[in-house]
């Protein structure tokens, strides 16, 4: 039959191919169709005689390899944890966990399911202050606990049968009872979680005060941090007790901005550097920091007598808007020269408008040095 199909096809009216061309097209289609059914017996017979697996054998391997892929599974998360994840992994792997009320849970208890001791004196301060944990969610926010330890202890959380204490019913009016005394200079962290802060505040709070330095000097000072708004500081107010003494190690300090020629006199300036001072911050519209003493005394003695002075950060500094302001008042001020105050007048007579200080720069008048100090002053 192959042979009879063989010569019809050579034999056939396609006469624009070479004969030898179509045996070899012929004898590859054999080929393959030879090779497809060798394949299909061969499978057949493989089937046919290879030895069945046993049905308990086969769910021992596939047993195993879930085993591995659990095991490769974890070995990929350990790589991506840091060190503090990889040891909370393995700590809540040695503790057997239980159902826990965390309102009610004992010191022991709070142990073994993996709370540090810093973790349950917050927990137990927050008890003893009226605290109710009422949900997961207040749970979750307890000062210090980590995210993957709230994961490993979420699903064992309950809170029925919990007991609210009569002073955690209160009319809005005494909510305040929550807060007491402080000074912000050297309020704690405890502290500011006690008052309910939340951990991003706290933490944010800290790097302001212990590493950009920042000082509070009087009551309103509090308000310029970024997260207490109006309503918060009007809470807080009546709380905030500053201690310039304790602040200042005993030393007797005063602010630049409302000391007079005596007070300055008195921790180190002269007559004439202190007379200076007050004109100097008469024309500026006060000061913003000690530093800008060097603009109106000799640099030595400013870097000197620095340290006996300080500014409040709350102090109203007065703002001059550069589209209206006199050009007298211009040449009055102090971070003004004369060709400053040319080169704005000039920009003004064309009809344009400063909208930012960045606007100073294309006046080419100014450097940044400059632009630094008269930010503090400007509006527009």
């Amino acid at each position: 039959m192959l042979k009879k199909i063989f010569n019809a096809v050579n034999n056939s009216p396609f006469s624009y191919v070479a004969k030898k061309d179509k045996r070899q097209v012929i004898s590859l289609i054999i080929i393959i169709l030879v090779s497809l059914f060798l394949t299909k017996a061969v499978q057949k017979v493989a089937l046919g005689t290879a030895p069945k697996i046993p049905e308990n054998e086969l769910q021992a391997y596939n047993q195993r390899m879930a085993e591995l892929n659990e095991i490769y599974s974890q070995k990929i998360q350990g790589d991506t944890l840091n060190r503090l994840e990889q040891y909370l992994v393995s700590r809540y792997d040695s503790l057997r966990l239980f159902k826990f009320n965390p309102n009610t849970a004992s010191e022991a208890d709070l142990e073994k399911l993996g709370l540090t001791e810093k973790q349950i004196a917050n927990l137990l301060n927050y008890r003893n202050n009226g605290g109710v944990f009422k949900t997961a969610e207040d749970f979750r926010k307890l000062y210090g606990l980590r995210t993957m330890q709230f994961n490993f202890l979420k699903d064992y959380l309950y809170f029925q049968d919990t007991v609210i204490p009569e002073k955690e019913i209160v009319t809005q009016e005494k909510s305040s009872e929550k807060y007491f005394d402080f000074d912000p200079n050297f309020l704690t962290r405890e502290d500011m979680y006690k008052m309910g802060f939340s951990t991003k505040q706290i933490e944010s709070f800290m790097k302001l005060r212990d590493e950009q330095g920042k000082k509070f000097y009087v009551k309103k000072d509090f308000s310029t941090v970024f997260f207490i708004d109006n309503q918060k500081y009007k809470e807080l107010e009546k709380y905030i007790k500053i201690d310039l003494q304790k602040l200042f190690n005993g030393k007797k300090l005063f602010d630049l901005n409302l000391a007079t020629e005596d007070e300055l006199v008195e921790v180190g300036f002269t007559h004439g550097e202190a007379s200076d001072v007050i004109k100097f911050r008469e024309k500026v519209g006060f000061f913003y920091a000690p530093w800008q003493l060097s603009d109106c005394i000799k640099y030595d003695r400013a870097n000197l007598l620095k340290n006996s002075v300080y500014t409040c950060q709350s102090v109203e500094l007065k703002k001059i808007n550069l589209n209206s302001v006199p050009e007298d008042d211009l040449k009055n001020h102090p971070y003004f020269t004369d060709f400053q105050v040319k080169k704005i007048m000039e920009y003004r007579s064309l009809g344009k408008v400063f909208k930012h200080i960045a606007d100073l720069q294309t006046l080419s008048a100014f450097s940044e040095k400059d632009l630094k100090k008269l930010g503090h002053y400007l509006t527009f």
